[in-house]
């Protein structure tokens, strides 16, 4: 239905008002805690502004995604939704998502810009609660669309009308849906009764797009063949199915993801929860069924996107073997299965900020063939000066993923423990330099670790710490000219432990904060990266 899209002035029943305090309460929301909503432009958003407007006491903020797919037809989309907040004196943004190099499913691409945008709006206005307005009929199709194409039983549940998903700064973002309750055509008759009008975006109609095959061909022919009561036994399939999920969740719920082992060698404190470790134990004590549908839910949630049915036939077939194996996933995702544990790695790109750019390679010389697909300008920044980033003693080393290294000189008191954290060692320090160095590993290197006879080489120490091949070049060095002091994160050299004969110590602290801000006083090691949050596939 298409309607004059012209913003009139809202002519709301009284009920009006009451709408969305309902809808606040029933999910213990605070009329007062300020709302980003995703405004399409569409019949379901549009009504959504008009019920928070009506409200008063929301502040809100409207945020429009321009995909730039569909010409001049988007453009009159953004212009309707500015003039209409304009109308309704509701703040608005407009924000542009770049498609241009976008791979595999159109659909999922937009959906992952528009989420990624949209977080990163309410990060920037430092609000908690994100709100779309997808309604019943988008719950439907979305289960059908899912269960033609195939998935686990976890991916025939619709969406819930609430979420938690984090945004790369580590925001912490409550997404609502609220109208999940209402028909396409009931939110279609309340507009219409209130003369307000929306847009109808014509890709609707694109019948390239499953979703609309799904909507304009399976359920109009599920509802000849079946009356208009063979949808509602569809509602209610997937109502059943929705409950079956909760139970058997239920049984899973108590499996997460764990630290992966030497990730404070490699990682800011907010990458430190990429990917994660499971017990081989604690998965191999469930039935198959339910380890197959834990690993689906674990995955999901650690990648942001579904495994494929081989891919997880591929992995629970591994972990019956009991053998040590690595399989590839979407994305660059790495899994390891060793003998005690199964280990999900992320893609290096992953673990920083910035624009990707294919046409620099992060080469830190550590030689161990694995590189980042497409990594960022920043990631390729990465690369330490000739001499190392320096570091004064006393003093502190920025480095360009964020992270900081201090030195300090104390006396020696036999008296007082001697840390031995991986974050924090104290060592001898007779004799060295007033200026330290920091780099990244280099092929060749040996080292003498800490309780260690005689020195072995870096590589295999890493390794044998649990550092993944592709990181290893992010693990902080420091240096007394050549002298291997320290392995950031790990562990100090031997010949540099605190003896009887000490006199004064070198304490070397990894602090593992966020990117490089103005005011630090290391001048000579700035790195200063943009931010981007990270991409989300909510629905």
């Amino acid at each position: 239905m298409q309607i004059d899209t012209t913003p009139q002035p809202a002519a709301h029943a009284p009920a009006w008002s009451e709408r969305w305090p309902a809808l606040a309460r029933a999910q213990g929301v605070a009329l007062s805690e300020p709302v980003v909503l995703a405004l399409s432009g569409g019949a379901d958003s549009v009504l959504l502004l008009h019920w928070l407007h009506a409200a008063r006491e929301t502040p809100i903020t409207a945020v429009h995604v321009h995909h730039g797919l569909r010409g001049r037809e988007a453009d009159d989309e953004a212009d309707f939704c500015r003039e209409l907040c304009r109308s309704l004196d509701v703040p608005f943004r407009l924000r542009r998502a770049d498609l241009s190099a976008a791979e595999g499913s159109l659909e999922a691409q937009a959906r992952n810009a528009r989420y990624r945008l949209l977080l990163e709006e309410a990060q920037a206005l430092r609000v908690r609660l994100l709100v779309t307005a997808h309604h019943s009929d988008d719950a439907l199709e979305g289960v059908l669309m899912r269960w033609v194409r195939g998935t686990e039983l976890p991916g025939l549940v619709g969406p819930a009308p609430d979420g938690q998903w984090r945004s790369r700064g580590g925001w912490r973002v409550r997404v609502l849906r609220p109208l999940l309750g209402l028909r396409r055509h009931e939110i279609r008759e309340l507009l219409s009764g209130a003369q307000l009008s929306w847009r109808e975006d014509s890709s609707n109609a694109d019948p390239r797009f499953t979703r609309n095959r799904v909507r304009g061909q399976l359920l109009p022919r599920i509802e000849a063949l079946a009356g208009t009561e063979g949808v509602e036994h569809l509602r209610r399939f997937a109502q059943a199915v929705e409950q079956l999920e909760t139970d058997l969740s239920a049984r899973t719920a108590h499996l997460a993801w764990s630290e992966l082992p030497a990730v404070s060698a490699t990682r800011r404190r907010e990458d430190r929860t990429l990917g994660g470790t499971l017990s081989r134990a604690r998965l191999h004590a469930l039935p198959r069924a339910l380890r197959r549908r834990a690993l689906w839910r674990l995955l999901l949630e650690a990648t942001q996107e579904a495994p494929s049915r081989a891919q997880l036939d591929e992995l629970v077939s591994a972990l019956d073997e009991r053998d040590s194996s690595r399989h590839g996933l979407r994305g660059g995702w790495i899994v390891r299965l060793n003998r005690t544990h199964f280990e999900l790695h992320p893609p290096l790109e992953k673990l920083f900020d910035g624009p990707r750019d294919a046409s620099r390679q992060l080469s830190l010389g550590f030689g161990d063939g694995e590189r980042s697909p497409r990594p960022s300008a920043w990631v390729a920044s990465l690369a330490a000066p000739r001499e190392g980033f320096v570091l004064p003693t006393p003093g502190a080393v920025t480095l360009p993923d964020g992270r900081r290294i201090s030195a300090t000189l104390v006396p020696h008191d036999p008296q007082r423990a001697i840390p031995r954290t991986p974050s924090v060692v104290e060592l001898d320090a007779r004799d060295l330099p007033p200026r330290l160095s920091v780099r990244w590993p280099a092929s060749g290197e040996r080292f003498q670790p800490l309780g260690c006879v005689g020195t072995r080489p870096l590589r295999r120490f890493l390794a044998d710490a649990g550092v993944p091949a592709r990181e290893r070049r992010l693990v902080p060095l420091v240096f007394a000219h050549d002298e291997l002091l320290w392995v950031a994160g790990l562990r100090p050299a031997h010949p540099r432990r605190v003896q009887d004969s000490t006199r004064m110590r070198l304490r070397l602290e990894l602090h593992s904060g966020s990117p490089w801000r103005a005011g630090r006083d290391d001048s000579a090691n700035r790195h200063a990266p943009s931010s981007r949050a990270r991409q989300l596939e909510l629905y």
